[in-house]
């Protein structure tokens, strides 16, 4: 199974939720946009690096559309515009000077009730304040992330009304790090 290339806990955090009837947007596609197929309705990504889009387009499945972009700051954000409607989750893990740009957009094309994940949050801290002043509650999931050596951030900035319900109606799930079962009783 494909494992984004967020920090762990944020991807032990999304496993948890059910995203069966949700649409996701991403700048940046890869293994997340192979994650987000298995589990929601509709998947959306923006990609510059022509070698990985079409390595990434040979995986991926009909409720993925994946969009060849260009190197360039306004053809990015500007790419999320071109679809009807809002996205339930948002994701930002594109060139690192474009995401402020692309934290403004997707605070205008954010569903009601969605969320917003910034990568490598703690690198970007200009990012993470457009979100913040957006209104939208910042929790960082710090930890390690697949094919990283060090640790690093994934912040999920949730609406005021975030919605989005518990896969199998509980919640937390436990981690595949974790090799022990619930505590009885507990």
């Amino acid at each position: 199974q494909p494992l984004p290339w967020l920090t762990y806990p944020c991807i032990d955090f999304l496993r948890s939720l059910d995203l069966r009837d949700k649409s996701v947007f991403e700048w940046g596609c890869g293994h997340s946009t192979l994650f987000f197929a298995e589990r929601a309705k509709r998947v959306v990504s923006i990609e510059a690096g022509r070698e990985w889009f079409d390595y990434i387009k040979t995986k991926v499945s009909d409720n993925c559309e994946l969009i060849l972009s260009t190197v360039d700051e306004d053809v990015e954000t500007e790419a999320i515009e071109h679809f009807a409607g809002g996205f339930d989750v948002i994701l930002i893990d594109n060139h690192g000077n474009f995401r402020p740009a692309c934290c403004r957009v997707a605070l205008d094309r954010l569903n009601p009730g969605g969320i917003i994940i910034l990568d490598n949050s703690d690198q970007c801290l200009r990012s993470a304040e457009v979100l913040r002043s957006g209104d939208l509650i910042q929790v960082d999931f710090t930890g390690f992330a697949p094919g990283a050596g060090y640790a690093q951030t994934t912040s999920i900035f949730f609406s005021r009304d975030y919605s989005f319900r518990p896969l199998d109606g509980f919640q937390p799930h436990r981690s595949v790090a974790q090799p022990n079962a619930p505590w009885p009783n507990a």
